[in-house]
């Protein structure tokens, strides 16, 4: 797989953008207002890392159904389980959270995901957030490889004991770096969950992080792409 900024600097030069090393900045997350909260703009670091709006750490991992053919993600060249910070535009201080991942076969079902945390905290003590009063989170991508990404929403150590199987939805990707609204009423567990059922609405009342993934669930072949993800926004 090519670096990171090379490939990124190629995929967007046609869309009037390109890729970056970021310097770590200091600047205070935007506030939110009474009708949005900004969960994530990617304009603060932590040690050349993206960090969330209020300090959350982003995680990437990987998951496949044959531990032999592993999925394969590329992120930060220092920690590789972070996605990388990277710009967005030459002309600008816009900063975004970007990987590369290549899918592998033979799979019935692989992925990789990027969870991004709302706060700073220890695993499995997450300060949480009530977003049940809000019906959008609009969210800017520009993905390759793939014809649709996957958000899950997800409360951990809040009295929700998940390990999987968390309410998701998914959208229809576009071509280009563009801004999707997703709707939050459209979350729902999977079919598969059939033990632990839980109410979405419960999990967006004690919101700790939330994921994004590339995925292939059925009929996989092999896979290569880019994942840039910036403003993460709830809306009312």
């Amino acid at each position: 797989m090519r670096t990171l900024l090379a490939t990124a600097a190629v995929a967007l030069a046609g869309a009037g953008m390109m890729v970056g090393a970021a310097a770590q900045r200091a600047d205070e997350p935007r506030r939110a207002d009474d009708r949005t909260l900004v969960y994530a703009d990617f304009e603060n670091s932590a040690d050349g890392r993206p960090i969330s709006s209020r300090g959350g750490k982003l995680n990437l991992w990987g998951y496949q159904e044959n531990p032999t053919f592993m999925s394969v993600f590329k992120g930060h060249p220092a920690d590789n389980n972070t996605p990388q910070l990277v710009r967005t535009s030459k002309d600008d201080d816009n900063h975004a959270a970007a990987f590369e991942y290549e899918l592998v076969i033979p799979n019935q079902w692989t992925g990789v995901t990027m969870e991004v945390q709302g706060h700073s905290g220890e695993p499995g003590s997450l300060p949480a957030d009530d977003v049940s009063g809000f019906k959008f989170m609009n969210v800017q991508a520009y993905v390759t490889g793939t014809q649709y990404m996957r958000v899950e929403i997800m409360s951990n150590g809040q009295g929700i004991n998940l390990h999987s199987g968390y309410p998701m939805t998914s959208f229809k990707l576009k071509e280009g770096f563009n801004t999707y609204r997703v709707r939050l009423s459209s979350f729902s567990q999977p079919a598969w969950v059939s033990e632990t059922r839980i109410d979405p609405k419960d999990v967006l009342k004690r919101l700790t992080s939330v994921t994004f993934s590339v995925s292939c669930e059925e009929q996989c072949r092999p896979t290569k792409g880019l994942v840039i993800v910036d403003n993460i926004v709830f809306e009312k």
